[in-house]
């Protein structure tokens, strides 16, 4: 399980070269104003909260990389302090 999202607009996202997101039934249709969640592993979701099929799961060491430098996403410090001590929360954080 994720312990991490943080949000963005999908204007945002759309920027990444390679971006290419799948259509979810039943949700209504995406626009740039669309707020998404990047996930610590780099899924990208409509919700945090929600088990549902993720937006875009093509992770990539450029996707990666455009997440870091691009949108400046990364984990806050006292989550990165847990992974280093091998603590893991199982409880989601949706920032």
């Amino acid at each position: 399980m994720r312990r991490y999202y943080k949000a963005y607009y999908l204007k945002d996202l759309r920027q990444f070269g390679e971006w290419s997101e799948a259509h979810i039934e039943n949700e209504p249709e995406l626009t740039d104003s669309t707020i998404c969640y990047i996930g610590d592993d780099f899924v990208v979701v409509l919700s945090p909260v929600q088990e549902k099929e993720p937006l875009f799961s093509h992770i990539t060491p450029a996707w990666q990389e455009f997440c870091r430098t691009t949108l400046r996403f990364e984990l806050p410090a006292g989550l990165q302090a847990a992974d280093v001590q091998g603590g893991s929360s199982p409880e989601a954080t949706a920032v």
